[in-house]
């Protein structure tokens, strides 16, 4: 049977304002009378934010084996399904999360050459498979993305990692387009914030309004 919850997920590359985003849908949804949960992945739960300090410090040390940084958030995620998502959904409420299995798929998979089949039949071994009801992939261009970002802020782990890197990401997101078209919609993040906001909401109100009419 469905889920009677809706499941939405906002990813994008680091500075494409994938978080506000994220935060500025979840307020229209509950303003609208939704009973809406945000959470964040990695985060959220105590694990998981223990997990993403973890995994975005910059200690010095080498970096962790691409299948240990995929253990680490595939750690918390289901932390995050089990504590948090599934619970809401099974409430009937519209989850809004900051990142999800796509950023795995594009992070780990596209930008360090791990096989995202094999990525997701992880997930599946895990008890993690539940897919997100609708992704909005928020598309900017890399050089711009980096842009966006504060020079008095540090960088961390994630962010830190070259161009080169960030524009395999990048193109990785643009490819589940086609994969998952059932559920995955790309909007130009180079709008004014606002207007991207409206974007996102009208996708948003198109595909929940269409869910409830089946």
């Amino acid at each position: 049977m469905p889920s009677p919850g809706y499941f939405i997920t906002v990813e994008g590359i680091d500075g494409s304002g994938k978080s506000t985003q994220a935060r500025l849908l979840a307020e229209r949804l509950s303003q609208e009378g939704e009973l809406v949960t945000s959470v964040r992945d990695p985060g959220t739960t105590v694990l998981g934010e223990r997990v993403r300090a973890l995994l975005l410090e910059k200690s010095g040390s080498p970096p962790p084996d691409p299948f240990a940084e995929v253990a680490l958030f595939l750690a918390a995620r289901v932390q995050l399904l089990r504590e948090v998502i599934d619970p809401a959904l099974a409430k009937g409420a519209l989850v809004v999360c900051d990142r999800y299995v796509d950023s795995t798929l594009v992070y780990q998979g596209a930008g360090r050459g791990l096989d995202q089949g094999g990525l997701l039949e992880l997930h599946r071994l895990v008890g993690a498979s539940r897919m997100p009801d609708l992704t909005l992939i928020l598309d900017l261009d890399v050089k711009a993305a980096r842009l966006r970002s504060d020079p008095a802020l540090p960088l961390d782990r994630m962010e830190a990692e070259p161009t080169a890197y960030h524009e395999r990401v990048r193109q990785g997101y643009l490819a589940l387009a086609p994969r998952f078209p059932e559920r995955v919609v790309v909007l130009p993040a180079d709008l004014p914030p606002k207007e991207l906001a409206e974007s996102c909401w009208r996708v948003t109100r198109e595909r929940l309004t269409a869910r409830r009419a089946t």
